[in-house]
């Protein structure tokens, strides 16, 4: 969804304000009520492209999370990306050896799986506190 069309969504009819800037992307699926919601914030927004994934944006705000659902906005990673390589670039590279030992995911008591859903979409927005490894992986990249 482009940015203009984002804003006439979210856009505060009293002030006139437009809340999505240049360095934003404006993102959801409207049909099927996908959008961020309250605790989503600095989730990814990645996109799959060649066998690749690439970190697009990072949630930052979206209008209210019930029906009916609006757009999401995330901050556009490659508006920052010469911020990002500036950071990168002063900062020590992690040393790997001190990471500590992966540990398993908890498992959640009584709980039934439904099995996983395999659906081709060309963008996804991951919101689990365990996507911070893959933004720092793509930031790396970058």
């Amino acid at each position: 969804m482009n940015n203009d069309a984002c804003n006439m969504l979210l856009a505060d009819p009293n002030s006139g304000q437009r809340p999505v800037q240049e360095d934003m992307i404006c993102a959801g699926d409207l049909m099927k009520g996908k959008s961020v919601c309250r605790g989503d914030s600095g989730g990814p927004l990645v996109c799959f492209l060649n066998n690749t994934w690439f970190l697009m944006g990072l949630s930052s705000f979206s209008a209210p999370c019930n029906d009916p659902v609006g757009p999401s906005v995330f901050s556009k990673v490659s508006y920052f990306a010469n911020w990002i390589r500036e950071k990168q670039s002063s900062s020590p590279s992690p040393d790997p050896s001190i990471a500590p030992p992966e540990e398993p995911p908890p498992a959640l008591g009584n709980s039934v799986s439904l099995g996983t859903a395999h659906k081709h979409r060309t963008c996804v927005i991951l919101v689990s506190s365990q996507t911070f490894l893959l933004w720092w992986l793509c930031l790396r990249i970058l």
